[in-house]
Order: structure tokens, then sequence, then C-alpha cells
């Protein structure tokens, strides 16, 4: 007992309130650099042009220390006719517009301050507000030509949005020494517009532009992006990871403002690729899909959803949808009957490491490459769902019946067995032994119809509380249960 003493088996639990965070926050206390970095001039003008009565503000956990200054800035500018009014939090990622919570406010608009996907919305008019992130345009150039000293090099300048004010010294500057600079612009769509741009970006045909995250660029003729090189201004983070994997044929140079410091990118993403590679490999061997709704916001996430359900449909597997909100692994832990997850989220949201997980999360794409028999593995990699929908870029057409009927059986590169591809009937016409069966219960027959989380259930040890013992013991009579704590109850002696 003398030895037990020396001990702290218990915790108040202050190391764990004074804990500080390690947050990148960016605070603006001057009234004229906030003016300036927000372009609150541009805010007021946009809410006020069009008579907005109701007006949400969203922010990132970064820029949330400046929130309220800007929300009582634009209500004084607005007058007590207009309304403003801050999320609290987002429904699913800060980089994605969350109409589902300003329309639960009845916002009329809603202005998105800091980086963002760039995903297309159907709701609301929205303004962009990325910031006015400091950068040296000479030293930007100065460490790409480090990087690349050839002239004739063909190169390709994306950037994060938050450098968005910039782009015009930066192309103007990098032109001035690679000639063949070709410089992407942003498109946000038609219910939207960029505080930092004079004019509203407008929404470019597909066919006579790329668009990967809402970025534009035309190629001249002849050329294809594996043909280019691209720069990349920005910090390491969802964005560059997501553009390197779809353009992985190209060399990437990243240069970071904020450290002043530029870099060719390693082959890290090969090893990305390998990872996302075997995930495919899992998915042909999993029996039960767990489909996790991750965007309310996106537009064409319900037909995205749709076109999972027919794909999976057509590899004869079971199926469940999630909405779960922000995905974390207590959350999916709660479901280990699914043998596999798929994701549908915007591009940034998509690509989530599943290591911490107990179970793979893939991306609509990766899904579509383990169960199409026309979709391929060729190198491409495409992390936006919406070009798998008709009309888009990596769009395939498929039939269900087809599918089922033609589908040859799958080697498993990780257990070395040829996986079974025989077609289950359809559940509603299905009359066979092992997908019914019977079962008496309180001397009435159910009839107990096949299904994968009931089977799972069945297999626990332990499954709940029974409703319905089999014996007929009468309760046990209420007593007085222990009163105390875990480390002594009063009715306990230590000796």
């Amino acid at each position: 007992m003398e030895q037990l003493t020396k001990y702290n088996l218990s915790s108040d639990g202050s190391q764990v309130i004074n804990h500080q965070l390690n947050i990148d926050t960016v605070l603006h206390k001057d009234a004229d650099e906030l003016r300036s970095y927000y372009s609150l001039d541009r805010i007021i003008d946009f809410i006020t042009s069009h008579d907005y009565d109701k007006v949400a503000l969203q922010f990132p956990d970064s820029l949330l220390p400046d929130s309220v200054n800007i929300a009582l800035e634009i209500q004084t500018k607005c007058g007590q006719s207009t309304s403003v009014f801050i999320l609290a939090d987002t429904s699913y990622g800060s980089c994605c517009v969350d109409e589902i919570a300003a329309s639960h406010g009845n916002a009329d608009c809603l202005i998105h301050f800091g980086s963002s996907c760039l995903s297309p919305n159907r709701r609301l008019p929205v303004l962009y507000v990325f910031g006015r992130r400091p950068i040296d345009v000479d030293k930007c150039q100065k460490s790409f030509i480090s990087l690349v000293s050839d002239r004739d090099s063909n190169i390709l300048l994306l950037y994060d949005v938050v450098y968005y004010h910039a782009v015009d010294s930066l192309t103007e500057t990098l032109r001035s020494y690679y000639p063949n600079l070709v410089t992407s612009k942003l498109n946000v769509g038609k219910l939207c517009s960029i505080a930092e741009s004079s004019t509203m970006e407008s929404e470019i045909e597909r066919e006579d532009s790329c668009d990967p995250y809402g970025r534009v660029f035309n190629l001249p003729e002849g050329k294809e992006i594996h043909d280019y090189a691209i720069f990349y201004i920005g910090f390491e983070g969802l964005t560059l990871n997501n553009l390197m994997m779809s353009y992985n044929k190209c060399q990437f140079y990243s240069y970071n403002p904020d450290v002043d410091y530029g870099r060719l990118e390693s082959s890290s993403i090969n090893k990305s690729l390998m990872r996302r590679y075997y995930l495919i490999q899992k998915a042909k061997e999993a029996h039960v899909i767990g489909i996790i709704i991750g965007t309310l916001g996106v537009a064409d996430y319900l037909q995205t959803l749709a076109r999972i359900k027919s794909v999976i449909k057509a590899a004869n597997k079971k199926t469940y949808i999630f909405s779960v909100g922000k995905i974390n692994v207590a959350k999916l832990a709660n479901f280990m009957e699914i043998d596999i997850f798929v994701l549908i989220a915007c591009p940034e949201n998509t690509l989530l490491d599943s290591k911490e997980f107990y179970k793979p999360i893939l991306t609509p794409y990766e899904l579509e490459i383990a169960f199409l028999k026309d979709r391929c593995w060729d190198g491409t990699y495409v992390t936006d769902f919406r070009q798998l929908l008709p009309g888009g870029a990596a769009n395939i057409d498929f039939d269900i019946e087809d599918e089922r009927r033609n589908r040859n059986p799958d080697y498993s590169f990780i257990t070395g067995h040829m996986q079974s591809t025989l077609q289950d009937e359809d559940d509603s016409h299905s009359c066979d032994c092992k997908q019914q069966s019977l079962v008496v219960r309180d001397g009435m027959q159910v009839v107990q119809h096949h299904a994968s989380a009931s089977e799972f259930l069945s297999n626990r040890s332990w499954r709940g509380l029974d409703n319905n013992p089999d014996d007929d013991s009468s309760p046990a009579k209420v007593v007085e249960g222990r009163s105390g704590i875990a480390m002594k109850y009063e009715n306990e002696s230590i000796s």
C-alpha cells in the first residue's frame, strides 16, 4: 500500500485543460490592414448592390480571430437592414461552401473566407474572399530559375488560391524568363465571384479547356499536359497532393512564399499511387460496401451516389449508405460489418489516408477501377467525382446486366487466389434456402431474409440485450449498488 501511494493513479484533468494547440492563425489588428487583406470594400459592394438582407460568413479555424471584427465592420457599413452572422462550424470540410448551414439561417448569400477547393454549388450566391497572402514575386522567380534553368521549358503555373491577387504580376515576371509559360485561371461558376477579382469569373466550356479543381488553362495546339513541367506556388497540403496525383506524369516544382523555399517534389507520389492500387485490390475482395456522404453542397453529389450504387450492384455487392458529418476513426469503427468504404467528397477531401481507419476508404474513381471491366488503370487519376458522370472527361458507359454476365474471375494479389464472380439472384426473386430461412419464436413463424448486416450480427459473440429470453425467469429485484469512486468504494476495504 505504501508503494502504491508513490504513484499518481488519477488526474484532475488540468494538464489537458491547460494544453495549448498550435494553430496557424492570421490576425490583423489594424483596421486598414484588415480592410485591405480581406477586400472589405468589395464585400460591402457585393452585399449592397444585390440588396441581400441576411449574409452568412464562413471562416476556417485559422481566420476565426478576425471573424468578429470583419462581421462588425460589414454590419456597420451595410446598416441595420442587413443581418450578418458567422457560421459556428462547417458540416464537412472548411474548404467547401457550407450551403446547408447557411440555409439554416435563411441566408440570402454566403461569403467564404480563406482557401477553397472551388467545388461548384447550386443553391446560394457565393463571394470568395481568399485574402491577400504576401508573396515576393522576384524571390519566387529566382527560386524557380535555380530549379529549372532552361528558358525554353514548357511551364504550367498553378497556385494556391490565397495568392490569386498576385497572379498577374507573377505571370508577367515569370514569362520574362519562360516564354512558354501557361498560367491557370480560376473558374468558380455562375453563382460565385471572387473578391480579389475586378470581374466575375464565368463558367468556361469544358471542351475548350481543362478544369481540375476549379483551375482552367488552355494549352497550345498539339501540346498535352504531360509535355509541361508544373510550377506550384503555395504550401504543402491537400491541394498540392491532389494536383500531383492527378498529373502524376508531370514533374512538379513548388515554392512556399512563407519560408521563401523552392524544391523539386520527390517521387513519394509513386508510393501513394502504390498504396491506392493496394486499396483497389482490397475492394475487389470486399462483399459489403459502405458509401459515405462527405458533402451536401458540391453539385451533382446525388447523381454520383446513384452511379456508385449502380456500379456496386453490377459487381453483385451489398450496399449501405452513411452520412456521419466529419469523418473520424471512432465514427466508422461502429460499422465493422463493412468491408470497405467509398467516400463522396470534394477533390481536396476525397483522398483520405486510411491507415488509422479499421477499413479502407476509396474514392469513386478507385471503386470503378475495381468493379467495372472497362475501367482500367492507365496511370491517370481522378479525384473530382463530377468527371465520372455523363459529360465528364473520365465518364464511361456501362450496363448492369452486361457487367454481371461478363465478369471474369479476378486474381487477388493479396491472397494469391482467384476471386469468385458468381452472380447472385436478385433479392426480390430469390427463393434459395440460403437466402431465406424460417425461425420459430414464441410459436410464430417469421421469415428471415438474407442480409449481410444481420449475418454479421448473428456471428457476434455478444449481440446486445435479448428482449425475448428463452427462460421464463422473473425479473430480479432492484438492489442498491456500490457507491463511491472506482479507486475505493464505500463498502470496500483495502488491507
